[in-house]
This record gives structure tokens, C-alpha cells and sequence, in this order.
């Protein structure tokens, strides 16, 4: 009997292996739905263009490896300390310098009048940075004085320490100026998705494919904002048609990937 039974049940192993090949083609589909639900994921593509962006006219700001496109803030070439390259992303080092920077500022070598730009950012706990844009460069003078700022901070963080004015200085919003409407940032340690849209003096901050908020440029609306912040006193604040992409270096880990800009 033990036999018998050993016999059987390795007829019908053999059958059951031997059926998947003469089955129906729903069940060629049900064998094919296994294969991909047991493939390990694909790496994500970083740094490139998708044809469609291709076609729009959208172009590399930094391709993973170089940082050719950019350069120092009041400088000649790109810093050689507090910027990395690494694992195909640009990274700002946490050296505790804070507005005083260890590297300095970056911007791009070209400037930009009507454009839209966007790029990944990870913030690290802690973090404190931004993209500024119309950027103009002013020897001896900071960065902020010239251009407004798209404001990125670990907002958690800073809340829970209630030492810092968070009006107007989360994550989206215009730095010291307007607050965004709508808050999408992801949590620490993730990737957000910043763009910049600037036409005709009219700007639009979009987070993780939301727009929080949009000004125009020597409106009404802006000039009493600019009169109630920390740059009242600066009269080239904001002013300029057309500038350089800046991001700050404020010594704090932040990480950046798919960095991309396109006239319109």
C-alpha cells in the first residue's frame, strides 16, 4: 500500500508540473502574474529626461556625476568644500555653520527669465534651506538680499522647538513673505518634489504636484509684504527680470536629485 500510494502521488507531482505547459492562456496569464509579483522592484531612474520632457524642452541641471552648470555664489567655479556628490545626488553637508555656509551658496551659471524648474529634495532632521530665485550677484553681499527664497525646513522640527517665527517660513512658502496655502510635504527622510514657476513676474510655488501659492512680482500685495519683512531695507530686493537659480547653504543635510529647468 505504501507503495501504491508513493506511486500515485509521484504521477500526479509529474502531471501537475506537466499541466502548466498545455494549459488554457488564462492560466499562462495567472503563471505570468506569479513571475512579476515575485521580481524584485526596479531600481528608480534618477537625473534623466523622459521624452516627454525632452519634447518640452526641459534640460539637466545636474546629470549625477557633475556639477558643471553650477557654480559658487560670488564665485568663479563650484565650491570645494560643503557639497558632495554621492549615489547619483547633489548633498549639501551638515557642518553646523548655518547662514554662514562652510561651502557657500550655489547658482546656476546661466540665468533665467520665464521658466519653470523643479528638482527632488530630502530634508535631514534639523534642516534648514532653500531655493532662491531672480538671483543677482552683489560682491560682499548675501545671496537673500537680491532674490526671494522657496523656503525648505524640517517644519516639525523647528515647531516643536518654539524658538523660531514659523509664519512664513515653512516649507513652500515665499521666505519672511507669504505662506503657503496648502501643506504637502512628506515626511523626514523622503523625497519631495519642488517647482518654480516664474512668467511675466507672476510666480507659482508647486509641492508633490500641488501649487501652495502664486504672487506676482511689484504687485500691491508684494510690496506690503516686502515692507513688513526683513527686506524692507534692501532696495534691489526682488527687483531684478531676470536672474540665476540659487541654493542656500545653510549647514544643514540636505539632498537633492532630478534637478531640471526649461525657458517658457
Amino acid at each position: 500500500m505504501h507503495y501504491a500510494r508513493t506511486l500515485i502521488g509521484w504521477i500526479l507531482g509529474t502531471t501537475q508540473l506537466l499541466i502548466p505547459f498545455g494549459c488554457s492562456d488564462n492560466n499562462q496569464t495567472a503563471m505570468g502574474s506569479s513571475d512579476v509579483e515575485t521580481a524584485a522592484p526596479k531600481p528608480e531612474k534618477m537625473n534623466i529626461l523622459t521624452d516627454q520632457e525632452k519634447k518640452e524642452g526641459w534640460k539637466l541641471l545636474f546629470d549625477g556625476n557633475s556639477t558643471i552648470s553650477w557654480k559658487g555664489y560670488n564665485q568663479a567655479s563650484f565650491p570645494i568644500n560643503g557639497w558632495v556628490v554621492e549615489d547619483d545626488v547633489l548633498m549639501m553637508e551638515a557642518t553646523g555653520k548655518e547662514e554662514t555656509g562652510y561651502g557657500g551658496d550655489i547658482i546656476t551659471r546661466e540665468q533665467y527669465e520665464n521658466f519653470e524648474f523643479k528638482m527632488d529634495f530630502k530634508l535631514s532632521p534639523g534642516a534648514n534651506g532653500g531655493i532662491l530665485y531672480l538671483v543677482k550677484e552683489q560682491p560682499g553681499k548675501p545671496i537673500w538680499h537680491s532674490a526671494p527664497e522657496y523656503q525648505l525646513l524640517d517644519d516639525e522640527g523647528f515647531e516643536q522647538k518654539k524658538k523660531y517665527v514659523m509664519d512664513k517660513h515653512r516649507t513652500g512658502d515665499t521666505f519672511d513673505l507669504m505662506a503657503a496655502t496648502d501643506k504637502a510635504t512628506k515626511p523626514i527622510g523622503e523625497w519631495n518634489e519642488a517647482m518654480l514657476r516664474v512668467k511675466d513676474g507672476k510666480v507659482e510655488h508647486w509641492l508633490n504636484g500641488k501649487k501652495v501659492l502664486e504672487y506676482t512680482l511689484g504687485s500691491p500685495e508684494w510690496k506690503e509684504a516686502v515692507k513688513k519683512s526683513k527686506f524692507a531695507k534692501f532696495p534691489e530686493f526682488g527687483m531684478a527680470k531676470k536672474g540665476h537659480i540659487g541654493i542656500q547653504d545653510w549647514g544643514h543635510a540636505i539632498s537633492y536629485r532630478n534637478i531640471k529647468i526649461r525657458p517658457i
